[in-house]
């Protein structure tokens, strides 16, 4: 007895459905010829063409037609195929799609596996680069059509966190750097969706590879996705590095004319920095530092560094010490517990956990970015996770900004939209 032979199966089945493609390409060369004629074409003669789509790689004749010194093929236009294309759109998303979880020499061998089509990581990566300028022309369409207005969110409370995540990036030259993406995440609470289970309301999350510009485009969606009234109360939280401390927040409210303000250090960062710090002594001083904070209790925090003090024995040690008491007395007031405020902790300190997309993709594999590359791949990672992919490459908003390009872009046109200077640091430096 034969046992069914599955993969002679598939391949009958995409012979099949080869056929029906060919056929489909054929009825719609002869439906379109009458109006073709119309509008004052002539068939001249007909061309075959190999494309790779997610169904199979295809040759297929189409007609091509000329009006004057003006030739096109239909086919081509209807199938979303640009001249020398050797990938249809659908399949360029596809590879976009899993690259933005899979290195370029993993989503080849899952093509291959999946799809039964071989690739190249060229392909790949050209496929992240087109993802790169839909971006561009996404904000350039955003622009044209700035009058609109969305339907603001109306809300009490709006959370605000901000972090940076360090990637590795190469510079033209080939030098190696790390750059900060400066990462910002919006929401407006949790809601809960099951056991143990919590969501963030109206999440919305901006990385950039320049700070600047990442805080611009922070300060342009809350202008525009939120009603800020009197009783807004803006809550952040951040670790207090550098580009995320209390007053970059503050400048924000400013901005944003938010009356009402509660910063955050963040929890995790705090508790790690005293973990770290007081390792070294006993393990009753960092239980009474953990109190301290718990309670905001700055006397006994600062009678845990007055011991501290004491204890230590070198001078490099003391002055390391000195660093950590100013920034930690310095920032105290941002350690208040949210019970303490009348707030819930629920939606403070999401920052870390809203990283690990990115840095799984990004970072601990050995690989280098260019800085454009880099600030693409964030980018794509964030609307992956938010099913927002396939709007970039196929929203009803690429038709709108085409027919605007055609008719001439004005003044937002000329923006220069790619990634502004971003901030590099050298490697071995801190």
């Amino acid at each position: 007895m034969f046992r069914f032979d599955e993969k002679e199966f598939v391949a009958e089945l995409d012979r099949k459905r080869e056929q029906q493609f060919l056929k489909r390409v054929r009825d719609y060369d002869e439906q379109i010829a009458p109006s073709m004629r119309l509008r004052g074409y002539k068939r001249i003669d007909s061309t075959e063409r190999t494309v790779v789509f997610t169904f199979g790689e295809v040759t297929f004749s189409r007609n091509r037609w000329r009006k004057g010194k003006k030739s096109c093929y239909p086919v081509d236009e209807w199938l979303g195929l640009e001249k020398y294309m050797r990938y249809s759109p659908e399949l360029i998303f596809h590879m976009a799609k899993h690259a933005s979880v899979l290195s370029y020499r993993e989503v080849c061998r899952t093509v291959k596996m999946a799809y039964r089509l071989e690739i190249t990581k060229d392909a790949v990566l050209k496929s992240v680069k087109m993802a790169g300028r839909l971006f561009s022309e996404r904000e350039r369409y955003r622009l044209f059509r700035g009058d609109e207005q969305p339907k603001k969110i109306q809300a009490d409370k709006i959370y605000l966190e901000g972090d940076g995540v360090l990637v590795k990036t190469t510079s033209s030259n080939d030098e190696r750097h790390n750059t900060d993406l400066a990462h910002f995440l919006i929401h407006t609470g949790v809601k809960k969706v099951g056991n143990n289970r919590y969501v963030l309301e109206n999440k919305h999350e901006i990385i950039h590879t320049s700070h600047e510009q990442a805080k611009e485009e922070l300060i342009d969606y809350l202008c525009n996705h939120f009603e800020i009234t009197d009783r807004t109360l803006l809550i952040t939280n951040s670790d207090n590095g550098k580009g995320y401390s209390r007053r970059i927040f503050q400048e924000i409210k400013k901005v944003l004319r938010i009356k009402r303000h509660e910063h955050f250090w963040d929890a995790y960062h705090v508790n790690e920095e005293l973990k770290r710090f007081l390792k070294p002594y006993p393990s009753t001083l960092l239980d009474l530092a953990f109190k301290a904070i718990k309670n905001h209790q700055k006397g006994l925090l600062q009678t845990v560094l007055d011991t501290v003090e004491s204890l230590i024995e070198s001078q490099e040690a003391l002055d390391n010490f000195y660093n950590f008491r100013k920034k930690l007395l310095r920032n105290f007031c941002d350690t208040r517990p949210p019970k303490l405020r009348g707030l819930s902790s629920r939606g403070i300190g999401v920052m870390e956990s809203q990283h690990r997309k990115v840095t799984y993709r990004m970072k601990h594999r050995g690989m280098y970015w260019s800085i454009e590359g880099a600030c693409t791949m964030a980018r794509m990672i964030l609307l992956e996770r938010i099913d927002q992919l396939y709007n970039l490459f196929f929203g009803s908003w690429r038709q709108e900004y085409e027919e605007f390009r055609d008719t001439g872009p004005g003044a937002g046109f000329r923006i220069n939209h790619r990634p502004h200077k971003a901030v590099i640091r050298k490697r071995g430096h801190k």
